[in-house]
């Protein structure tokens, strides 16, 4: 029977290859190359995660139950469907790498060039319904789901043939371990004031001079450009890497706008973000507080305010701008 990456090969065909980069919104070409990358990745985590009782028995409760008519084709075509619908691999992400997640996926990103991101958020769910079905029809149980994937993972990495992705797959894995050490170094409070300052940091400027429709999407829009701007100076396994390889979601934002905190509240979860990482990682301490400042200054920035049909207006307010102040007294 075809191995897990065999099987993964024959469904790479150009006009699947197609479906996913139009999905995706990439070339093709960077879709065909990621996969040769992206698999051996996934089979080597799982094959890693499988290796403890506590990994393989969270990683059988993600196998999907609902394999549709059990073909290939259709586990591919239901992964494609879910994220038409908006839905990704992004929430079993961490889940099935781990805690170093945001690392694999930023050291294969910086080493092939492209954000290799979207490919494996779809490629998680695919590989685990895949798994299922394989699971399903050799009637193998956890522990013949461990050695399966154990053996299929060692069996590439050996292969002469596969030297070059090996090595790339190695050095990834290697990373994810890393990011992971790091992120032990926090409790789970502390790792979300960690997360926590450029979220406060963004939401005190856009609240303290409110912009609507467009204007809103925009100071969310120039959020997220500022954490991103950081990551591409940033190492995979470093605070920021690990911590906003991802970027900030619209689930932390909604949370934050529907608690609406007062300001003192605010400038505190700044101060404990700063807190904790000048604590547990201090040498990322100064390229976190020069994220959590750009993105209040590019929230500041996204959009004019007052005017009239787009003419006039002020860039920064002095709301904005006393806010802004503000936060930088809190990151010193």
């Amino acid at each position: 029977m075809a191995s897990l990456l065999e099987t993964l090969g024959t469904l790479a065909t150009p006009e699947n290859v197609g479906a996913i980069a139009k999905v995706l919104g990439v070339d093709a070409s960077l879709v065909q190359q990621g996969l040769k990358v992206v698999g051996p990745t996934l089979l080597g985590s799982l094959a890693k995660t499988s290796s403890t009782p506590e990994g393989l028995a969270s990683l059988t409760k993600l196998m999907p139950t609902d394999l549709g008519s059990g073909s290939d084709a259709d586990i591919l075509g239901s992964v494609l469907k879910s994220v038409t619908g908006g839905g990704t691999g992004a929430d079993m992400m961490q889940n099935v790498l781990g805690e170093g997640a945001n690392a694999i996926s930023g050291t294969l990103s910086k080493s092939l060039g492209f954000d290799v991101g979207p490919l494996l958020k779809l490629g998680i769910p695919l590989i685990m319904g895949l798994l299922a079905k394989t699971a399903k029809t050799q009637n193998l149980d956890a522990a013949g789901v461990a050695n399966m994937l154990q053996a299929e993972s060692k069996a590439f990495m050996a292969d002469p043939a596969n030297k070059a992705v090996a090595d790339l797959v190695q050095t990834t894995l290697k990373a994810g371990d890393e990011a992971a050490d790091l992120r032990k170094r926090y409790t789970d409070a502390e790792w979300k004031k960690v997360r926590g300052g450029p979220l406060a940091a963004m939401y005190l400027v856009a609240t303290a001079s409110p912009s609507k429709g467009a204007d809103a999407v925009a100071e969310l829009a120039a959020a997220a450009g500022a954490v991103a701007e950081s990551l591409k100076s940033a190492s995979p396994t470093s605070l920021i890497g690990t911590a906003f390889g991802g970027g900030l979601t619209k689930a932390e934002v909604d949370l934050l706008q529907r608690e609406a905190p007062p300001t003192d509240r605010i400038l505190g979860m700044i101060r404990e973000g700063v807190a904790a990482v000048k604590a547990k990682s201090p040498g990322d301490a100064a390229a976190y507080t020069s994220m959590v400042m750009n993105v209040a200054q590019k929230t500041a920035e996204a959009a004019k305010e007052g005017g009239f049909l787009g003419i006039g207006g002020t860039r920064v307010t002095k709301e904005e701008q006393a806010a802004l102040d503000a936060i930088r007294a809190a990151l010193s």
